[in-house]
């Protein structure tokens, strides 16, 4: 039986909250969250962006500090889907 992707993007939002429990109170991860999530190193993330690959995710500040997010969502669909890009706001 093959899953749609809306389902699997749920089952994979399930198994993030599953890592930790405050991840199930947060609508978004920080780097080292979506990390651990992914599986990679958080310079690993840090490179994915510079690259253009990996999850989209949200810089909340500007400037060389400005904290990024990454929606659980957005994490989910791209584990799911490995689309192999971002997207900045």
């Amino acid at each position: 039986m093959k899953i749609d992707d809306e389902t699997h993007i749920k089952l994979m939002i399930n198994e993030i909250n599953n890592l930790d429990p405050k991840y199930k109170k947060l609508i978004a991860l920080n780097q080292k969250q979506t990390a651990n999530a992914i599986g990679v190193s958080s310079s690993t993330m840090e490179s994915w962006r510079r690259e253009a690959v990996g999850p989209e995710y949200k810089k909340m500040d500007l400037g060389k500090k400005g904290r990024v997010l990454y929606s659980k969502i957005a994490v989910a669909a791209w584990m799911v889907n490995g689309s192999g890009t971002i997207k900045t706001a």
